[in-house]
């Protein structure tokens, strides 16, 4: 089985389509060449993606941490100008729900427009 009597016809050139303008690369390369870049670029993107759930998650961190900063920083403030001991509320003191019903039994009990009501 020498080389010169050898019937093998040499390996092929993918074909190019006839529409093709000559000098046209194959198509399985530029395919394959595709191919990469696309799982490239989803690879990047679930980076992305990963990298703004993180970033997301850390803004909700920072957000909960400064509402109850401000929360406390409220509430030390009102028990400060208020005289309420960090335990609960002094003698004669009310709670938040408990002035509300007074202030609406107030607008209540007002006359409207500084007319005495008939009865």
């Amino acid at each position: 089985s020498g080389f010169r009597g050898s019937t093998r016809s040499p390996p092929q050139k993918p074909s190019v389509s006839p529409g093709d303008p000559p000098g046209t690369p194959p198509l399985a390369p530029v395919l394959q060449l595709l191919r990469n870049q696309l799982q490239e670029k989803d690879a990047l993107i679930r980076h992305l993606e990963s990298d703004w759930e993180r970033s997301r998650a850390q803004r909700e961190r920072e957000e909960r941490l400064l509402v109850t900063a401000w929360y406390n920083m409220g509430l030390a403030l009102q028990r400060q100008e208020g005289g309420m001991a960090p335990r609960g509320l002094p003698s004669g003191a009310q709670s938040f729900l408990a002035q509300q019903r007074l202030a609406t039994i107030a607008r209540r009990a007002w006359t409207p427009h500084g007319r005495v009501p008939s009865s």
